[in-house]
């Protein structure tokens, strides 16, 4: 870099340095270790984290206690450069409780 040059911050490639983590482009809740920096780091960590995770616990618990199946059919991902992120994730789901699968 020359005095003066600009620097852009690629937020979006936090967490995906193949560097870092095997197969750095797919999501493995079972990765361990697991050193991401999704909610920063040192005195810079996110004071809702433990809050975030929480509800995270408790949505995928619910899903699961709701649904018996759950089928991937398109994951179309956000069109900004700034950041990472889904667009769309449509699922099939079959209800625990009925028999006629649904899809949204």
């Amino acid at each position: 870099m020359k005095k003066g040059e600009g620097v852009v911050a690629f937020l979006a490639s936090a967490n995906r340095d193949e560097a870092k983590f095997e197969r750095a482009h797919e999501f493995d809740i079972h990765r361990h270790p697991n050193p991401h920096i999704g909610f920063g780091h040192g005195i810079h960590f996110c004071l809702g984290a433990p809050l975030a995770r929480l509800e995270a616990a408790i949505a995928l618990e619910a899903l699961l206690k709701q649904y018996s199946s759950m089928e991937k059919l398109a994951i179309v991902p956000m069109a900004d450069s700034s950041m990472y992120g889904l667009k769309h994730f449509r699922l099939r789901v079959k209800s625990a409780g009925k028999t006629a699968p649904y899809s949204f």
